[in-house]
């Protein structure tokens, strides 16, 4: 069956029969059916103009969507990667902190060795001194007990004075 338009209800001719409605009345009622029906067309397709348009504007929305989506991957997929290397970049310092600390603990390890024997030869530098000066000491106190003994054997006056 075909749809009926405004139109249609407008041109039809009926039958006249002697015991039917009323002309006037019917044609009353298919005049307003008819605007009824036009209205309820314009609306209908009002409508559909619109249900369009919130389709497109869903699209629209949703390829935003989309496009947000892809781009909060993407940043949380660089703030992955932005991590990742931070933490690289990290280990390398740590690394190169502990490199450091070890070169400088043995090169103060070697430092203290080398004052350890710079203490140790200074220790036997002052032994030896001590040593040679007492030596020099009892040689002085020798020599000053046997001067004034040879000025009393030998007779010098001078000697002995002195």
């Amino acid at each position: 069956m075909d749809r009926i338009m405004p139109i249609d209800l407008e041109r039809v001719q009926l039958r006249k029969s002697f015991r039917g409605y009323e002309t006037s009345a019917v044609d009353q009622l298919i005049k307003g059916s008819a605007e009824s029906l036009q209205q309820l067309l314009v609306e209908n397709s009002a409508l559909k103009d619109e249900l369009e348009r919130h389709r497109h504007e869903i699209d629209k929305t949703r390829l935003q969507e989309n496009t947000l989506k892809d781009a909060l991957l993407l940043g949380q997929k660089a703030a992955d990667d932005t991590r990742a290397a931070a933490h690289r970049q990290a280990e390398v310092i740590l690394e190169e902190a502990r490199q450091s600390a070890l070169a400088e603990k043995i090169a103060m390890q070697q430092q203290v060795s080398e004052l350890r024997w710079d203490i140790e030869r200074l220790r036997t530098d002052r032994q030896r001194f001590e040593a040679e000066f007492k030596a020099l000491l009892d040689r002085y106190s020798r020599d000053l007990t046997v001067i004034p003994l040879l000025s009393v054997i030998h007779g010098d006056a001078k000697a002995a004075e002195a």
